[in-house]
Order: structure tokens, then sequence, then C-alpha cells
């Protein structure tokens, strides 16, 4: 294997590791590892990974990223949210993923994702209604919703990078 090939290849699975993490983040992590498996095969004329098999991560991926939205948003709606209680769960996910990272690699991340995805429908929901027993109730659905969604989102993801790791044993 030449020095550039090997390079290429490692540099491929970084890309997949850190499509892997980015989902912590709330970002589209699944997108990130099918652009990534995509763009292999394309430079290695589609020798371990095929057409096929982009099929199946391409469906894993929109599967993950739906989900993790859907649930994120049924969660929030199923405890009585309103859409700007959703929109501010998602806002305050990704935010709360962002200032708690510095704190604790990954696990900070991932608890200021679920505490931001509470907190932001929690705001929202309080400051235009004024009810305290709404908001609370709100902000845990989106907490249950962000948590349920990351987990399937997550699942996807591994799944993706198992089956890419796959072609190469």
């Amino acid at each position: 294997m030449a020095a550039l090939e090997l390079f290429g290849l490692i540099l491929f699975f970084i890309v997949v590791a850190a499509g892997l993490v980015s989902i912590v983040f709330g970002l589209p992590g699944c997108w990130i590892i099918l652009a990534d498996a995509a763009v292999y095969a394309l430079f290695t004329g589609f020798a371990k990974i095929s057409w096929p098999i982009l099929a199946i991560l391409f469906g894993l991926a929109l599967v993950g990223e739906g989900v993790e939205f859907l649930a994120g948003v049924y969660g929030a709606k199923r405890w009585g949210a309103s859409r700007r209680a959703v929109l501010g769960a998602l806002g305050g996910a990704v935010l709360g993923a962002i200032l708690l990272s510095p704190l604790i690699f990954l696990v900070g991340a991932l608890l200021g994702a679920f505490l931001g995805a509470f907190i932001g429908a929690f705001l929202v929901e309080y400051l235009f209604d004024r009810d305290t027993n709404r908001a609370l109730r709100s902000g845990w659905g989106a907490f249950l919703g962000r948590t349920a969604g990351l987990l399937a989102k997550g699942a996807m993801a591994v799944g993706m990078a198992a089956l890419i790791v796959s072609r190469f044993l």
C-alpha cells in the first residue's frame, strides 16, 4: 500500500469517527459519514464501497436524521409544547452541546444537548405563556424526545460505521 493510499484511508476513517462524534453536538453526523463514504468510493473506483452499499448508507442516514428530528418534535408535542417551544428545544440543544462540551469531552456535549433541549423549550414556553407547569411539561417532553432521537440517530450512525468497517475486513 502506497503512502498516499494509506494516508487517504486513515483520513477516511478519521472523518467517519468525526461523523460519529458530531452527532453528540447535534450536527448531521450521518450525512458526514455518507458523504465521506461517497468520496472514498469515487476515489477508489467503488472497490470497497459500492453503489448498493452507498444506497444502504443513504437509507440509514435518512432514517437516523429523520427519527432524531421526529422524536424531538413528538416528545415535545406529546407533552404539550408549542411550535415555538419545539424550536427553542432544538436551538437549546445545539447551544447546550456547544457550551458544555469544553467541560467534559463528549459527556459535556451530550449533557448540554439534553439540558439545552429542556431549558430551550422551558424558556420559550414560559416567556410566551407565563405558565410554569406547561413550560415544565414542554421542557420534559423536549428532553425525552431529544434523548430518544439522539439514541436512534447514534444507533444508525454506528450501524453505518460498522457497515463501512465490514467492507475492509
